[in-house]
């Protein structure tokens, strides 16, 4: 049994350990995300352990010490389970949002009580001095404890406003928790061993990978597309598909930093990252540039249809500290065999020329109200 536990987990241990390592050393993540990662691996790794020695010790013979041992670890396993899902969940609980409700830890504190009251009553589980396992009555619950972590789970992801990718996180959100659940069906009907945190972990892994991919192709201040993912999507777009390119600048960004401070500035670039967000079509991908410049693009629409969908947002521009936001675009389109780097020169000089008009006209208005 135990080379068998080995041979199992192995792979899984150094894999897990190696990943731990990478969070440890991430530079991407907050403080508070980062803790949540390392407790959730060391809930992994705990996991485990604790079948690994209790499928070790399942087959000791000898009376006393043994079955007491296999007692602890079948409570840490049916106690502990619904940790890693929890964890997980807290990951959604921000700073800048609601705090979850304190009902939220209630299941996993019940699930905690009900075990340490089964070491005595058996309700969920029962080790006998004979070290024969069985089964309680309530052996369901810390699987739908941890049923419920993970509908939470899939509840927060899916809830998210104005997140890119918010659908494809939800969607292997959801896959995980079906494979979970397979596993212990396996485990539970099948008699297979050692699936559930091989299958937990793999997923924790993939879930770590799509956090660390949506830091990097992401703007965590405007939930657009970063610079890093905008590179990306030209080298896919040069000589193979008809694109429309939108440059697009915030106006009078330095007077609201100079006058509110940088705090309000960042508002004002997310307020403008909003609008055009409502309005873009789902072939269309927004991308942050850099400071207060935007690039939109569009394998679908032409030049007049982009800025029409731009004069539209700026119609959901909203005032910042009394402040009305606006902003300037220029759009360019490009054709298989053009210089998609003059195409973009191009759209950003009309861009620079959309804003020089829109600073005329706002000099003739207040010229006219005197």
């Amino acid at each position: 049994m135990f080379f068998d536990a080995l041979q199992s987990y192995y792979t899984p241990v150094v894999t897990l350990l190696i990943f731990t390592v990478m969070i440890m050393a991430d530079k991407l993540f907050s403080k508070r995300i980062k803790r949540l990662l390392l407790w959730e691996s060391g809930v992994i790794f705990l996991m485990i352990a604790t079948t690994w020695t209790d499928q070790c010790l399942s087959t000791v013979v000898l009376k006393g010490l043994a079955w007491k041992l296999r007692t602890v670890t079948a409570w840490i396993n049916f106690a502990m389970s619904p940790f890693s899902p929890m964890i997980l969940a807290l990951i959604y609980e921000t700073e800048g949002s609601k705090r979850f409700p304190k009902l939220f830890f209630l299941p996993v504190v019940l699930n905690i009580f009900l075990c340490m009251v089964s070491i005595w009553s058996g309700w969920v589980f029962h080790i006998n001095s004979e070290n024969i396992y069985a089964r309680g009555p309530l052996f369901i619950v810390p699987f739908a404890v941890s049923a419920f972590y993970l509908f939470y789970l899939i509840f927060c992801s899916a809830k998210q406003k104005d997140k890119p990718n918010r659908k494809a996180e939800t969607a292997l959100l959801t896959v995980i928790m079906g494979a979970i659940g397979l596993a212990v069906v396996m485990e539970i009907f099948l008699a297979l061993r050692f699936m559930v945190w091989s299958v937990s972990e793999v997923s924790f892994i993939l879930y770590l990978l799509l956090l660390t991919t949506q830091k990097i192709l992401y703007d965590p201040l405007t939930g657009t597309f970063s610079r890093i993912a905008y590179e990306k999507r030209l080298e896919k777009i040069n000589c193979r598909t008809v694109c429309t390119v939108a440059m697009i600048d915030l106006n009078h960004l330095k007077k609201v930093n100079d006058r509110f401070g940088h705090s309000v500035g960042d508002a004002a670039i997310c307020g403008a990252a909003t609008a055009i967000l409502k309005v873009k079509l789902r072939h269309m991908q927004l991308y942050r540039y850099g400071g207060d410049e935007f690039v939109l693009l569009s394998s679908r629409l032409c030049g007049d249809e982009m800025k029409k969908v731009l004069q539209e947002a700026q119609e959901y521009c909203e005032m910042v500290h009394g402040v009305s936001l606006s902003f300037a675009y220029g759009v360019a389109e490009y054709h298989p065999g053009d210089d998609l780097h003059k195409v973009i020169l191009n759209a950003d000089a009309n861009m620079y020329r959309c804003k020089m008009e829109m600073r005329d006209a706002s000099r003739r208005e207040r010229n006219h109200s005197i």
